[in-house]
């Protein structure tokens, strides 16, 4: 085998085993990551499902009005957590199954359920409502004209009935509906072989009575009063398949899990053996096959660096491969020699170029911001190969001791953090640069409540919010429902407010913002103002210009108010202006014209 291959083997082989470790361990922090996230999600999916299946027990316990309410509350939170577990396992048919079996379960018991709470407002969820408030009032109205009649015969058996009633309701056994029916069957008897000057008009109260009572008792039973009968019954039994597929989903995801660590532990030691295994092998081979030679040729090279003199040679005398060697590299620095003779020239027509190109104040900007995050991460790159040059020394001399190989891991693992926040950093600022043309492939069209969505934006910046001294008001036409860009909207209010807090606010005084929008026609205006520093009048002229910022030495990057104009005239095809006193605050229009809006008023 020639040197030059044994060389490139040995290095392709640690090449290989070196990436093989580092996706190996990306694989499985991947994994580790995702299965963490999928057993947080679970925790919370599991959650939710006890809590929806308790809305059967809190119903069959508290028949209130609100359960209404609460039951679809309850379902879209578990609809939204049944998406994100959905999204989290999408590539694994078995889970996916799984979990369609749960969400059509849960279906079913909300359908069991809504059923229930629409047969309870038939019956009345008070004494006085439904159903039960008819047949309440029906023998009331009996023994109001019993009463009257002064007839105690009639008023026992009412009394009877009642205590029947009762007796059912309270207890829900068959023996006192049967007393029940024949102390009514009695009573009608009693009322058809009586006289007296108000027959019919009992009979008829009493009618009303048996027929609203039957049905109160049938819709009853329909729901189920015991815990295994009726709706209420196949809720119960519903409860137990969905805990018994959640089960079989938490321990399917938890062996997928264990199986895959397993798989991409095992793949990648075999795969670092073979190739270690190869490294090793030629680097015995290229030891042997150097020697001397390449002691010398060393020296040689150490010499160059350190003299920054390319005009020595090695003048090694033989026929081998490093012979050979000594010969390029005289080659080499001679061919050196020259291209730095023209570099220097070329380096000396560049700097006179250089100094007669101007670049735009826009490029400048960016290039400030991303030059410093982009040389963080060169800066620790270097650093990184310097050691692992080191590293590939001490391992090739043999003297690569413990401490030597710690210090490496921990150097190598702060200059991957520092270029991993850099990067993120610079890819951020190209992100918010690409954001300033206001074409965004991922927003769509919807309608949303103004008054909603304002509210609702306050509340998601609360954390900023509560960093500062602010107060806020809101004022928009009631019911006003537009169609459009929500996600624009959100980005530029969140723009405005974010910036009202960071360059308006003032130390030890509160910022007062305030957002009005109303219709004009068919014409949507918005009008934002906050009574904070305001802005000098030499910038009014170019506040929507890129990079425009007086926060640059505090991280500012001057795009926000860009990426504001953009997405208003080009993305919602409207128009601003920009109104400001330098220590009175800002006042902002927003203009959009033809808007596809209405009115919707809840009840």
């Amino acid at each position: 085998m020639k040197l030059k291959t044994a060389f490139i083997s040995s290095q392709i082989a640690l090449l290989i085993s070196f990436f093989v470790v580092l996706i190996s361990g990306a694989i499985i922090y991947h994994n580790v990551t995702n299965h963490y996230q999928v057993t947080q999600t679970l925790n919370d999916y599991k959650q939710i499902l006890s809590d929806t299946i308790n809305l059967q027990h809190e119903f069959t316990l508290d028949r209130d009005e609100q359960m209404q309410d609460w039951s679809t509350e309850q379902f879209a939170d578990f609809s939204q957590i049944h998406f994100e577990l959905l999204q989290l396992v999408k590539h694994n048919e078995i889970a996916e199954r799984l979990l369609m079996q749960i969400q059509e379960a849960v279906r079913n018991f909300e359908q069991n359920l809504r059923l229930q709470l629409s047969i309870q407002k038939k019956l009345g969820f008070d004494e006085d409502q439904g159903i039960r408030g008819n047949f309440r009032n029906s023998i009331h109205a009996i023994q109001n004209v019993s009463q009257q009649i002064n007839d105690q015969k009639l008023e026992l058996l009412i009394l009877e009935l009642r205590r029947r009633e009762k007796d059912y309701l309270l207890r829900w056994k068959p023996k006192y509906l049967e007393l029940h029916k024949e102390i009514l069957v009695e009573l009608k008897v009693y009322l058809q072989t009586h006289d007296n000057p108000s027959k019919e008009e009992l009979l008829t109260y009493l009618k009303e009575y048996d027929v609203n009572f039957t049905q109160y008792t049938a819709f009853l039973e329909q729901i189920g009063q015991a815990s295994a009968k009726g709706l209420a019954g196949k809720n119960k039994l519903l409860s137990q398949v969905i805990n018994e597929r959640y089960t079989n989903l938490s321990l399917y995801l938890n062996k997928q899990s264990i199986d895959s660590s397993k798989e991409t532990l095992i793949l990648t030691f075999s795969i670092t053996f073979i190739f270690l295994a190869l490294s090793l092998a030629g680097s015995f081979f290229i030891n042997k096959r150097i020697g001397y030679g390449l002691f010398k040729l060393n020296s040689f090279i150490t010499a160059i660096c350190q003299s920054d003199s390319f005009s020595m040679r090695t003048n090694l005398r033989g026929d081998d491969e490093v012979t050979d060697l000594a010969k390029n590299i005289d080659k080499l620095l001679t061919h050196i020699e020259e291209l730095i003779n023209r570099l220097n020239l070329a380096q000396k027509r560049l700097i006179e170029d250089a100094k007669m190109a101007s670049l735009g104040s826009m490029v400048k900007g960016f290039a400030h911001e991303l030059n410093t995050p982009l040389g963080i991460a060169i800066t620790s790159e270097s650093h990184l190969r310097e050691q692992v040059e080191h590293l590939k020394q001490a391992f090739d001399q043999g003297t690569l001791q413990k401490n030597t190989l710690q210090q490496m891991i921990s150097d190598a693992d702060n200059c991957l953090s520092l270029m991993e926040s850099n990067l993120n950093r610079s890819a951020s600022l190209i992100n918010s640069f690409k954001q300033v043309a206001s074409h965004q492939e991922y927003d769509e069209l919807v309608e949303f409540n103004v008054e909603t969505f304002l509210t609702n934006l306050f509340s998601s910046l609360k954390h900023e919010l509560e960093k500062y001294d602010v107060a806020y008001s809101i004022d928009v036409t009631n019911g006003l429902v537009v169609r459009s860009y929500l996600g624009a909207f959100n980005q530029i209010f969140t723009i405005l407010i974010i910036n009202s807090l960071r360059h308006g606010a003032r130390d030890n005084e509160k910022l007062n913002i305030e957002i009005v929008a109303k219709m004009v026609g068919a014409s949507l205006h918005f009008r934002y103002i906050d009574d904070g520093v305001g802005v000098k009048e030499d910038l009014l002229d170019k506040i929507f210009e890129p990079f425009v910022t007086t926060k640059r030495a505090k991280g500012g990057t001057g795009l926000g108010l860009s990426i504001v104009y953009n997405l208003v005239t080009q993305r919602l095809n409207g128009e601003i202006e920009f109104q400001s006193i330098e220590g009175d605050g800002v006042c902002i229009y927003l203009h959009f014209d033809e808007v596809d809006y209405s009115l919707k008023f809840e009840e």
